[in-house]
């Protein structure tokens, strides 16, 4: 028993990520409800990882990530409606939320706590009422369509599959990156500055720009993933930006687990679940939806990451206890 239990502490994880890496790409090779369904919660899954990463290492809740999706995705649409070719499209849509998150992170970032919430409220709102009253650049409520998608050589995204698996790599990409950042020197200044920002400030680290690097960083990829929105569903409008949508995204952080970045995907998968496959079968399915966050809420803090976190301290504390009496 002990050598399976070590046997599992060490391969779980690798073994787990490998079969759900395998699962996906399977999945996405049908052109059916599953695989739209799965690229929805990988583009969102982006969303509530970066949203993580600013809130659950830095400790700066935003209340407007929807925006700044919808900046990279009316970026490329509106490049597009100008006759850019698609590649140009996609620079100007990531160059214009990276540089909407240069600017705003400088007012942003002055703030913390409720104040920081309530600012990004404001600028979400700011966003999404551009989108919806700009009618000569936005289209109002009708929308702007995206149907060349960029392509060179026998890369294609117009291609259904070639399109999902790129989805599934940038996912993956995303993931990596925002793990390397909070384990490497700079993202354990975060956690300080989330913990006790005052001592780290005492001790020579300069925290407001740390704050505003994580702000950034936590833009742009939120930017990516409004590419990807908009390549996916060949259709951006200001519906995508409203508050609701920052709502979403913020369940899917507190449901998955603050501090875990795979936790908010596990979190943008089961909301996802149940907005498009439970609501199918269930009028009442936000109500559900209530209950199950109240639910993880009061018996497992750390999100649905944290229950599983919490199983492999027992499975360890097990094979700690087991190693003494042998």
């Amino acid at each position: 028993m002990l050598a399976a239990l070590q046997l599992s502490r060490r391969f779980t994880g690798p073994v787990a990520g490998v079969a759900i890496a395998v699962i996906l790409v399977i999945l996405l090779q049908a052109n059916g409800f599953t695989s739209t369904l799965i690229v929805d919660m990988l583009v969102y899954a982006i969303v509530a990882m970066s949203l993580d990463f600013l809130g659950g290492y830095t400790g700066l809740i935003s209340l407007g990530q929807a925006g700044f999706l919808g900046v990279g995705a009316y970026g490329v649409a509106i490049a597009e409606a100008h006759f850019y070719p698609p590649w140009a499209a996609v620079g100007v849509g990531l160059g214009a939320v990276l540089v909407l998150g240069l600017v705003l992170g400088v007012v942003a970032v002055r703030v913390k706590g409720i104040s920081f919430v309530i600012i990004t409220l404001a600028m979400g709102q700011v966003l999404w009422g551009l989108a919806f009253q700009w009618v000569g650049l936005s289209e109002g409520d009708n929308g702007i369509p995206v149907s060349i998608l960029p392509s060179i050589g026998p890369y294609d995204l117009n291609n259904a599959l070639t399109l999902r698996m790129t989805v599934l790599v940038v996912f993956a990409v995303v993931a990596l990156l925002l793990i390397t950042f909070t384990r490497s020197p700079f993202g354990l200044s975060l956690r300080g500055i989330r913990s006790n920002e005052t001592r780290l400030a005492a001790l020579g680290y300069r925290t407001g720009l740390h704050r505003y690097l994580a702000w950034v960083i936590a833009v742009f990829f939120t930017g990516v993933a409004g590419v990807l929105y908009v390549f996916v569903n060949g259709l951006i409008s200001p519906t995508t930006m409203d508050f609701s949508a920052n709502g979403f995204f913020v369940l899917m952080v507190v449901l998955g687990g603050l501090g875990s970045i795979w936790g908010p995907a596990l979190g943008a998968v089961v909301i996802v679940l149940f907005q498009q496959e439970l609501s199918i079968y269930l009028d009442r399915w936000q109500t559900l939806m209530g209950l199950t966050l109240i639910a993880v809420v009061l018996f497992s803090p750390g999100g649905l990451w944290g229950a599983l976190r919490a199983a492999g301290r027992r499975r360890d504390a097990l094979i700690a206890r087991l190693q003494e009496t042998s």
